[in-house]
């Protein structure tokens, strides 16, 4: 559950025009990769294809 709020976040963001670089950290998660890669599992794009 959390996950996933985290995650509904990072889009909201992203849609934003924010960098996954830039919010990774603040959104819980260690490093920018384990971030690239759930956020890929559940909405089926990588993070930087989120448009803006």
């Amino acid at each position: 559950w959390l996950l996933q709020k985290r995650l509904r976040e990072a889009h909201y963001l992203l849609g934003k025009g924010k960098m996954a670089s830039d919010i990774y950290t603040d959104l819980g998660f260690e490093d920018l990769s384990h971030f690239s890669f759930t956020f890929k599992k559940l909405y089926g794009i990588p993070p930087s294809k989120v448009v803006h």
